[in-house]
């Protein structure tokens, strides 16, 4: 029998912990490795009811979940959500945003100062791919962080985020556990579902390492990653509030001969930082809005006004209006 490699520095002793469980086996060694490592804990539960695509299993997780955290003498919470339908379907992004939201109400509401995810370095290694298919720039590349501050003193925190399934699975065996599958997990219909049976096994054949040795080999990469995008993220808005001209309610004016002087790097991250603040929403700003104003400034081209949301608005002035990149909420 062997000691999982997973991060106890995300989970301290004295912590109270909502640890979600699907009821899958990531979550469910999850959930037998916190009681091992005597943590105080609350398994959350949310049932998507999702019955046009599992059939009767969001149902069937809730109750066996129910009956083994009975079993072993854990406090159990489950909220059921209702999701928004498109033509039928419920959008991956969607479910997710639901999902979390109930997530951190369950934590809230018990207590509990941590709320733990199952997520392994294959589930980031998957993330990596389907990212890099959408065209991700660089905070696509460097995967999910292992803890993060949500709202109100809330802590999100992966502490199997350097494991990979295989070997998560493996452990969870050998400690007898017990978990369920769920078949949209097989489903075409999802591209993370063909990256995990096709594009992974395909990659570990060209490299001739193990899927769980890739995975881990990313998670420890991105780590890497992570730190340096940290670093550029804070010199990018120490240079945003040196090159603010002016400020007010909705609306936000920089300097665009100073922005000139910035490297590349650091004038991308500004004006996506800049569009923040005028709109929380613009965190994913196309890669293509933000070359044309930054090449329309540093080419010192004529005036020119974009949509960059459906309530945000820029502008670069042009030489003849004072220099200036505008921001403003419409």
């Amino acid at each position: 029998m062997f000691d999982l490699d997973a991060d106890d520095s995300l989970v301290p002793a004295q912590a109270r912990v909502l640890v979600a469980v699907s009821g899958g086996a990531d979550s469910v060694a999850l959930l037998h490795w916190l009681l091992e490592m005597r943590r105080e804990i609350v398994v959350g539960h949310v049932n998507h009811a999702l019955d046009e695509l599992r059939q009767g299993e969001c149902a069937r997780d809730e109750l066996w979940l129910r009956a083994s955290c009975e079993s072993l003498g854990t406090p159990f919470k489950s909220e059921t959500i209702e999701l928004p339908r498109r033509s039928g379907h419920v959008n991956e992004a969607v479910a997710r945003t639901g999902r979390y939201e109930a997530l951190e109400r369950m934590a809230r509401e018990n207590g509990c100062s941590i709320l733990a995810t199952a997520h392994t370095a294959s589930d980031a290694l998957e993330g990596l791919m389907l990212n890099v298919g959408r065209g991700a720039g660089m905070r696509g590349l460097r995967g999910f962080a292992p803890s993060r501050q949500l709202d109100l003193g809330l802590i999100l925190v992966r502490p199997f985020w350097r494991l990979g399934r295989d070997e998560v699975r493996e452990w969870l065996r050998e400690h007898q556990g017990r978990w369920l599958e769920d078949a949209s997990n097989q489903s075409e219909l999802f591209r993370r579902n063909r990256v995990r049976s096709e594009v992974v096994p395909l990659l570990s054949e060209i490299f001739g390492r193990q899927s769980d040795e890739l995975a881990r080999g990313f998670a420890l990469n991105a780590q890497l990653a992570r730190d340096e995008d940290e670093w550029l993220e804070l010199q990018a808005l120490e240079a945003l509030e040196r090159l603010v001209s002016k400020r007010e309610e909705g609306a936000l004016a920089l300097d665009g001969l100073a922005f000139r002087a910035l490297a590349v790097a650091l004038q991308r991250r500004v004006l996506r930082l800049a569009a923040r603040q005028i709109e929380p929403g613009a965190r994913e700003v196309e890669r293509a809005k933000i070359e044309t104003l930054r090449l329309a400034c540093t080419r010192n081209a004529r005036r020119g006004v974009w949509t960059w949301r459906k309530e945000l608005r820029v502008e670069w002035t042009g030489q003849g209006a004072g220099n200036r990149l505008r921001f403003w909420r419409v």
